[in-house]
This record gives structure tokens, C-alpha cells and sequence, in this order.
């Protein structure tokens, strides 16, 4: 009974072991596959932006070349700021400042700054909604007012 059982409980794990090894790969590279954690490139219309990230940017010398969190959000009444990317029109990358503002609980407003200059790059995007399906609406500024 315990040399049919021994070999039996082996081959048993093994096949386990072979099932999981194969599956595991596959779940743990999601490749190209769209995510919810992925930061997404927002995008500039025909703007350019000074800082360009093509494929063979180090991301850390670009970020080293772009001023500061602090310069970035001088004027602006901001929540949230991060370097993020653009894209523009022609496809072309450019690293960004995005700041955000919580105007209330369904409503934030989103101005893109060239990451080298702090220039705004495109108007400021307001987004309504709290969901995946957030719409998303083109706003001007005021003079004064926040959009």
C-alpha cells in the first residue's frame, strides 16, 4: 500500500507543480494589456512641450532637467501635483506637470504644464463624474476664477 501511495502523492505534486508553473507567467505579465494603475498619457493637441521623451530618454536625467514641484504650482490652488506625460497630435512624448484641483465631490479640474518651462500647455480639462465613465469636458479659464 505505501509504495503505490508514495509514488502516487509524487506525480500527484508534480502535475500540480506543473499546472501552476505554467499558469503563473502568464497572470504576472499583463504585457500591453490596458490597467487601471497605469498613468496615461494626457493629451496636447498640436502643443509641444519642451522636455521630448522618445526611446532612449533616461526618465530620471529628464526629470532632473524639470523645475520643481514647487515653481510648477506657484500660482495655481492645487490639491494634487505629478510628472506625468503628453501627447501630442503627431505622437510625440513630452514629459508634464499635471496638477489637480478638487473643486467638489464630482468635479476636478486638471492643468497640464510643460515640465521645463511651467508654461500651461493646453487649456484646463475639468472632469465630471466619479466613475470609470468619467466625462470629460474642454473649460476656459477666467480671469480670477478657477475653471
Amino acid at each position: 500500500m505505501i509504495k503505490v501511495l508514495i509514488p502516487t502523492l509524487l506525480l500527484s505534486f508534480l502535475a500540480i507543480a506543473m499546472v501552476f508553473g505554467s499558469i503563473s507567467p502568464a497572470m504576472a505579465d499583463p504585457g500591453e494589456e490596458k490597467s487601471y494603475k497605469r498613468h496615461w498619457a494626457i493629451s496636447i493637441g498640436d502643443s509641444e512641450g519642451t522636455l521630448e521623451i522618445t526611446q532612449g530618454t533616461n526618465l530620471d536625467d529628464l526629470k532632473s532637467k524639470a523645475i520643481s514641484q514647487e515653481q510648477a504650482t506657484q500660482g495655481h490652488d492645487i490639491d494634487k501635483a505629478k510628472l506625468g506625460k503628453a501627447v501630442n497630435s503627431d505622437g510625440k512624448y513630452y514629459l508634464v506637470w499635471k496638477l489637480v484641483e478638487f473643486t467638489d465631490s464630482n468635479t476636478m479640474t486638471v492643468y497640464v504644464l510643460d515640465a521645463g518651462t511651467g508654461d500651461e500647455i493646453t487649456e484646463p480639462i475639468t472632469k465630471e463624474g466619479g466613475s470609470c465613465g468619467d466625462k470629460k469636458s474642454q473649460s476656459t479659464r477666467t480671469s480670477g476664477d478657477n475653471a
